[in-house]
């Protein structure tokens, strides 16, 4: 909100954190004495480690039930029966996972799963060894590498649902049938509200669950003594922060000199990662027949996450994760300004959905999520090495979604190029929302002369109709190129996204570069104008992402005929076309022909 402070994280900051008490035995932990699962017998004893209630670390106990052997291929999980604190009332709950497990002192593992409907607090435990040998590879900084597009998911389809305002599902871009995505289902809370249903659909395919939290975090007032970075501690891995928080919360298993191990199952199972790591502190626990959970905090900034494996995840204290700024002005009506700030995670496949869900809860909470009411997007994309991408587009409807979806699919373009890896430096946009329909058909098109000759401009006057009735007439002035060809000619008056589905050539469209890429995307037709296109039935040519317009044939037989892959044959040819901006989304399309002459 206006005047939200955030914690910055500098050296500084890191160096003060390190000389507190709680982080002072970072550096000071020995190996753990180890247990393998071949020593693991039925009936025996132990204790974990984890956190209840602040940012105390106590103890429980339990006792092993038995080893199910290859519970995933080559991988075995310890059965228990917990016991101490408040497990009687919870069982195992959501933000246990992590919690270091000892029998006889030795570390056995890291308690990782729960069940749904337990009335008894059995959970399972990751042996340590799987997640020694897993995570040992911690890369010291993060990876540049950035995965581009997947083999199946072609540019043209990327590049038609951006234009088109659309993302492309999740399971989609990640080429996975929906059963089968991420096993476990770590909540991710959003600190101080619930995150709304609307948010929540950019999410869809993948099996993660949301949970509202309850308590502020505590550089804003909250309670919160951060727990220390050490076996059974709390920590906090955020994908938003901001005026937006969305955070995975877990336990620690192991520390060692600058390595914290967590968790015990995977986050996301994204590999190599660069996301925030934060100290927390647990407000309360929530008991449930279906899933009991902690209700955490973020405290302070202590590192990053560099390794998100199936058997846990790793962080370094004192890294510093690369974030991308994102910042949102909201007008409403002309009579209040609000400005928002977040930080989002650089991630190919993550990125667009955190800012489209972060976008859609920021208009949910502002201005509404269903009923009338007309929202104008404006900003731009900042691409390292390359044009700003234009952000442009306008809603008129119940819904809240469409401009979220909008910008998500432009940041899913430019992440999922074939070209190269894409530094996205910072994400600025403003929303001017009213409480009515702005919203205009196109009711009538005609031409001021039936034939026109080569070399002159087309006047078309073009019928508006609001959404009450009212209509007015504007002119478009088409130029008629002296290289057309004399006869017929399609003459179209439309919005943008009508033009853009009845285009047959859209598909034929290439380019070659990221930068060609956002020139491409910077020039796709908006749907707050109307515009009109002059076409003939001849081949047309296209350069770099772009359709050439007016050029002669012989120049456009030159071009397509000189071996340049860039060059696409198109199956029509543009002569001329003319856009008129509106401050109202246009709907329509009307199609009639010309005779030059």
């Amino acid at each position: 909100m206006d005047g939200k402070q955030m914690i910055i994280f500098t050296p500084a900051v890191l160096a003060l954190l390190l000389a507190l008490p709680q982080y002072s035995q970072l550096y000071s932990q020995s190996p753990p004495v180890i247990m393998p699962v071949s020593e693991i017998r039925i009936g025996m004893k132990g204790h974990g480690r984890t956190v209840f209630k602040g940012g105390r670390i106590e103890r429980f106990d339990f006792e092993i039930l038995g080893v199910q052997k290859n519970h995933l291929p080559g991988r075995d999980l310890i059965l228990i029966k917990a016991s101490g604190g408040p497990l009687a009332d919870t069982g195992i709950m959501a933000g246990m996972s992590g919690s270091p497990c000892y029998v006889d002192g030795k570390l056995i593992g890291a308690l990782s799963v729960g069940f749904q409907w337990e009335k008894e607090p059995v959970g399972g435990i990751t042996p340590i060894q799987e997640m020694l040998d897993q995570l040992q590879d911690v890369p010291d900084a993060a990876s540049a590498r950035t995965p581009l597009i997947p083999p199946r998911l072609s540019p043209t389809r990327v590049i038609r649902s951006a234009q088109s305002g659309e993302m492309i599902p999740l399971s989609e871009v990640m080429q996975m049938p929906e059963q089968s995505m991420a096993v476990q289902t770590l909540p991710l809370l959003l600190h101080g509200t619930q995150l709304s249903q609307e948010a929540m659909a950019c999410w869809d395919g993948l099996s993660v669950r949301f949970a509202g939290a309850i308590a502020a975090n505590a550089e804003n007032g909250g309670a919160g003594e951060p727990s220390p970075i050490e076996p059974g501690g709390m920590a906090a891995i955020t994908l938003i922060q901001g005026d937006v928080n969305l955070v995975a919360t877990g336990t620690i298993t192991h520390v060692s000199g600058n390595r914290v191990m967590l968790f015990g199952h995977q986050l996301l199972n994204l590999g190599a990662v660069d996301l925030p790591l934060w100290s927390a502190s647990v407000s309360t626990h929530l008991a449930s027949y279906m899933n009991s959970q902690k209700l955490a905090q973020m405290v302070a900034p202590i590192g990053a996450l560099r390794l998100d494996r199936p058997s846990g995840v790793v962080g370094i204290i004192g890294a510093v994760p690369k974030l991308i700024p994102f910042r949102v002005g909201i007008n409403l009506g002309g009579k209040r300004n609000l400005n928002f700030s977040f930080d989002v995670i650089d991630h190919p496949v993550f990125t667009p959905l955190l800012v489209s869900a972060a976008l859609t809860q920021t208009i949910i909470s502002h201005v509404r999520e269903t009923g009338i009411q007309s929202l104008s997007l404006q900003g731009n994309i900042k691409i390292a090495s390359q044009q700003p991408l234009i952000i442009e587009n306008m809603s008129a409807d119940l819904s809240s979604r469409r401009l979220p979806m909008y910008l998500g699919g432009m940041l899913q373009a430019i992440y999922l190029n074939p070209f190269e890896r894409p530094v996205i430096e910072g994400i600025s946009i403003n929303i001017k929302g009213e409480e009515r329909l702005d919203l205009t058909a196109i009711a009538g098109v005609r031409p001021l002369n039936a034939r026109i000759k080569r070399g002159q401009t087309l006047p078309v006057l073009v019928t508006l109709q609001n959404i009450q009735g009212v209509r007015e007439t504007a002119t478009l002035n088409v130029p008629v190129p002296l290289s057309a060809k004399q006869g017929k000619a399609i003459l179209q008056v439309g919005d943008g996204l009508s033009l853009l589905r009845s285009d047959a050539d859209w598909e034929r469209i290439r380019y070659t570069s990221l930068a060609e890429m956002v020139l491409l995307l910077n020039g796709t037709l908006k749907n707050n104008y109307a515009y009109a296109f002059l076409t003939q039935a001849q081949d047309g040519a296209g350069l770099r992402g772009n359709r050439i317009e007016g050029v002669p044939p012989s120049i456009g037989s030159l071009l397509l005929s000189d071996g340049d892959t860039s060059a696409n044959r198109l199956q029509r040819r543009v002569l001329g076309r003319a856009a008129m901006p509106l401050e109202r989304e246009v709907q329509g399309l009307l199609t009639l022909e010309i005779e030059i002459e």
